[in-house]
């Protein structure tokens, strides 16, 4: 027999998931280029090197504050989180963003932008709108 986790169910384990504070991060190194899928799942906070560009700081995304929404697959979504530069400066790529468990900087999933977006002048930013899918093998 084949388990099925129900819409309802998907929404109350993602739910329990965010319900957890996580920081939001951004990287500034390409950590998947030349990875097998394998290699690529096996990553840990470690292999990511954390965006330092003047005026960044990482982003805490609190426990309970996301917007889940039940369907075929179930998604999270927390508020858009911007890093904005305070200064001119050397560019800065940034690859993508991470998401770290706030109780211990454990990696918990992380999301690659579909190409690396450069900050180098004052003022500029990224905008993240950090989001998580719950799907069951039946949601393919």
């Amino acid at each position: 027999m084949t388990l099925v986790v129900v819409n309802q169910g998907e929404e109350d384990l993602l739910d329990a998931i965010l319900a957890v504070n996580y920081t939001l991060r951004l990287h500034k190194n390409d950590v998947t280029d030349g990875l097998s899928a394998g290699q690529i799942e096996a990553l840990t906070e470690s292999d990511f090197t954390e965006a330092d560009f003047t005026g960044y700081s990482s982003k805490a995304l609190t426990g309970g504050s996301w917007t889940t929404t039940p369907g075929d697959p179930c998604v999270g979504v927390y508020v858009q989180q911007t890093f904005t530069s305070t200064a001119d400066q050397s560019p800065q790529a940034c690859y993508g963003y991470y998401v770290t468990r706030a109780s211990d900087g454990a990696l918990q999933w992380f999301e690659d932008f579909s190409s690396p977006l450069t900050i180098e002048f004052n003022g500029e930013g990224i905008a993240v709108t950090p989001r998580l899918t719950l799907a069951d093998t039946g949601d393919a």
